[in-house]
């Protein structure tokens, strides 16, 4: 298994086809609060390992995780594989790189 890692126009066409079960925000609080992407819910990378169950008890797949630049995505898209989880999606290059309408 692996993370999948889909460009920001391909993310784009599956949020607004409603494609993903959660969106997670890793950023720290106050980026996610300058423009995040509809329905994105912010969990820190630090604070994944504490909210593994809560994550869990939403959902086990379908999961989209973006950060600033692509790289915290990844490894916290490879520590959701290793716990079990499915259908893991990380957003190239990260926000950074988002070309389409952020929420405030």
């Amino acid at each position: 298994m692996k993370v999948n890692i889909l460009n920001s126009k391909k993310i784009s066409e599956m949020v607004k086809n409603n494609e993903f079960k959660l969106i997670i925000d890793l950023r720290e609080e106050e980026l996610y609060l300058a423009g995040h992407l509809p329905e994105a819910v912010n969990i820190s990378t630090d604070e994944i390992n504490d909210n593994l169950e809560h994550i869990r008890s939403i959902t086990n797949e379908g999961i989209l995780l973006y950060c600033a630049n692509g790289n915290q995505s990844i490894t916290v898209g490879k520590v959701l594989l290793l716990d079990g989880f499915n259908n893991v999606y990380s957003l190239a290059n990260g926000i950074k790189n988002y070309k389409y309408k952020l929420y405030k």
